[in-house]
């Protein structure tokens, strides 16, 4: 049985590998005070980060705290790839408000934040349509 890092490591690279994505397997640490991403890459400018929610009971947080990183650093960009591993652990209302989060975020630092929630399993179609928004941003 994988411990959860393993899990993290092993269920971001699947996605990583369908999409070309060279992930460094270790966590990214958005400061002091504010937490950290599972997994992530840097392609170009951007900064490729992926959230695992095996359990997550509030994984809205997981969004918000790419907004105070990014005002501290506005040279950065963040392209945010939340996987909710099992829908029954979390609230419709929670994932609504992740949506919501990610869209005021979005709203008010225009082109430096872009979001894409998969629930559940990772289908053939939410990799195509997250590869299609990676390629229009030109970050692949």
């Amino acid at each position: 049985m994988m411990n959860r890092k393993e899990r993290i490591i092993y269920q971001s690279g699947l996605i990583g590998e369908k999409l070309s994505l060279t992930l460094l397997n270790k966590e990214f640490n958005y400061g002091p005070g504010i937490g950290r991403a599972d997994n992530y890459c840097v392609i170009k400018d951007w900064i490729v980060v992926f959230e695992m929610e095996f359990s997550q009971r509030h994984p809205e947080m997981n969004v918000m705290k790419v907004w105070p990183y990014l005002e501290a650093n506005p040279e950065k960009k963040i392209f945010l790839v939340q996987h909710l591993i099992d829908e029954k652990s979390v609230s419709p209302n929670r994932i609504k408000l992740c949506h919501w989060m990610a869209n005021k975020i979005k709203e008010q630092l225009k082109d430096r934040f872009n979001y894409t929630l998969i629930i559940n399993d990772c289908s053939e179609g939410s990799l195509t349509s997250i590869k299609d928004h990676l390629t229009t941003l030109e970050i692949i």
